[in-house]
């Protein structure tokens, strides 16, 4: 594939299930409980195939994707536990707070012209908790630059090439090893690494034909610290639902009700309690059906003026009055009939 094409599809190379499934065969089923939980990771995870095969090939686990591309984030979010659709050097991750660090990076270098492979290991390394498992995915020729980083940071590293014919596009292997509890000078083990660059490998074994070399560390159980850098509408909002005010149930009730109740009253209403129920709008577009008529009822209050006596004969005066409105539509008739209080346009006869 030209670098034209990988650019056009953001240098996302999927990882072939075949593969997924011999790595992990070396991997021993993971260890669970309430209290202990093992996470995997996967900072470029396209639509998170390769993660998901992953944690059901070895009993499960925590799965946590990040991924640029937004149509494979959305793609992921679906099968993952926990997604961010955004950059993995935007991301704030629990220190030391991971099991396992799947690492298929993009093969290419960016505006600085560094090769991006390398700094994603070592930009990503740190969420690895001491004696989790580094799967390191690249290209065979570029195990060089990253020999004394791996070899300082990672020890019992092994190093596999894809099968046949897999092998033959990229010429990818596949590098694994623990994180160790502190970083060392190894410069056999870095040897190692650079002669695994250019010379021969063995191919990753199949599923079965070895037992598993592998184990993840179960960790403490909780959330951990995994969030973009800016500000994404749809994590807060799920955050806010898990832990901010709006989990007070009284609250939501009182904003969000479940449902209209019906309310009896303790006397029964006089005229202003129905002015004050039609002001209100309780009877708006109501139906009331008492067993014996069936009516629609639609109320409101207006305001009217009229003239008023006055002390100076030669000065006009008007007050406002409130003019209650109750309109019925009798549902079996189709007749209106309209009600009508308060405001009255002539002055009231002694």
């Amino acid at each position: 594939m030209s670098r034209l094409e990988g650019v056009a599809k953001a240098q996302f190379y999927p990882t072939p299930p075949s593969v997924v499934e011999r790595v992990a065969a070396l991997v021993r089923p993971a260890p669970s409980s309430h209290r202990r939980v093992v996470r995997l990771l996967d900072p470029c995870c396209g639509a998170g195939d390769a993660l998901r095969q992953f944690a059901d090939a070895i009993g499960g686990g925590e799965t946590y994707g990040i991924e640029l591309e937004q149509h494979r984030a959305a793609g992921a979010r679906r099968i993952l536990d926990h997604l961010i659709a955004g950059s993995a050097f935007a991301v704030r991750l629990g220190h030391e707070a991971f099991s396992c660090l799947w690492l298929n990076p993009p093969y290419d270098q960016d505006d600085g012209g560094k090769r991006l492979e390398h700094s994603f290991l070592t930009t990503m390394s740190r969420a690895l908790a001491p004696g989790g498992l580094l799967i390191y995915v690249v290209p065979q020729g570029r195990l060089a630059q990253s020999a004394r980083y791996l070899a300082s940071r990672y020890e019992g590293l092994r190093c596999y090439r894809f099968q046949d014919p897999e092998y033959d596009a990229f010429r990818q292997c596949v590098v694994l090893g623990r994180r160790r509890a502190a970083q060392v000078i190894a410069a056999d083990a870095q040897a190692q690494v650079e002669a695994w660059a250019t010379g021969p490998l063995p191919e990753l074994p199949s599923p079965g034909c070895t037992a598993p070399i592998y184990e993840l560390p179960a960790l403490p159980a909780g959330p951990v610290v995994f969030a973009s850098q800016f500000f994404e509408p749809e994590t807060a909002a799920a955050e806010a639902r898990e832990r901010g005010l709006w989990t007070n149930t009284a609250l939501v009730e009182r904003f969000w009700p479940a449902g209209e109740r019906p309310v009896r009253p303790l006397m029964p209403l006089r005229r202003g309690h129905l002015a004050v129920l039609i002001a209100a709008g309780f009877l708006d577009n109501v139906m009331i059906d008492d067993g014996t008529r069936r009516v629609l009822v639609k109320g409101r209050i207006t305001k009217v003026s009229r003239p008023v006596e006055s002390a100076d004969p030669d000065v006009e005066v008007e007050r406002e009055f409130l003019r209650t409105s109750v309109v019925m539509l009798d549902l079996e008739t189709g007749e209106f009939e309209d009600i009508q209080q308060g405001g009255q346009l002539t002055e009231p006869s002694n």
